[in-house]
């Protein structure tokens, strides 16, 4: 049985701030389907870069990323994507300054690899 999957992560950048906001892990034998994702900062300036993926071991692999005022303040994935046993989701917020708030939030479902096996074959 899939488990609705709704959370948020919130972090204040600091001048030791790796501007990355991660989700949990996967858990293993799971995998995570996304139906929405969005990053949000409140206090971007305009032209600021948002990018939106998956962390998988020390692979980013890049899902959307907008800069300038076409993402205002925040952006989403635009389409559903999936994120296997024990990858992040993420949002890297590069321009971001100190004391601003950066947050990811994701919407899914989350399935036993067996689960997601019967819905692609």
């Amino acid at each position: 049985m899939a488990l609705l999957y709704s959370e948020r992560w919130s972090e204040t950048v600091d001048a030791s701030h790796s501007k990355y906001v991660f989700s949990d892990r996967v858990k293993a034998g799971h995998v995570l389907h996304v139906h929405t994702c969005f990053a949000h900062a409140p206090e971007r300036a305009a032209n600021d870069i948002i990018k939106l993926g998956v962390r998988n071991g020390a692979t980013d692999v890049l899902i959307r990323a907008r800069g300038g005022s076409i993402a205002k303040e925040g952006m989403s994935a635009l389409q559903d994507f999936f994120a296997g046993e024990h990858d992040r989701v993420f949002a890297y917020f590069p321009d971001s300054d100190n004391g601003n708030t950066i947050e990811l939030h994701i919407i899914g479902c989350l399935k036993t690899l067996d689960e997601w096996r019967a819905t692609v074959e």
